[in-house]
């Protein structure tokens, strides 16, 4: 049997699962370089050009003083994304 249509149709969602991974993983920079606070990868998620961060509302706060900062050099590290908003 010839699989590799179904190796091509896979490598598709791990490329899609990587690239989350990574754009997470800048985010979380940026906000460690602003906060000073290491976020975990997995608490973020982006959706629609929000950023939902999950964690305590200390962190949040911190988070939410330092938003525009933080998003203007968001712009400028993922310049084909376009996040409006940090939650």
């Amino acid at each position: 049997m010839d699989y590799n249509h179904i190796t091509s149709f896979l490598d598709k969602f791990k490329k899609v699962l990587f690239e989350k991974e990574e754009i997470n993983k800048i985010i979380g920079d940026v906000i460690l370089k602003h906060i000073s606070f290491q976020i975990n990868t997995s608490l973020i998620k982006n959706k629609n050009g929000i950023i939902y961060i999950k964690t305590s509302p200390t962190v949040q706060n911190e988070i939410f003083l330092k938003k525009h900062s933080i998003l203007k050099e968001l712009s400028v590290s993922l310049p084909n994304k376009n996040f409006k908003d940090i939650k």
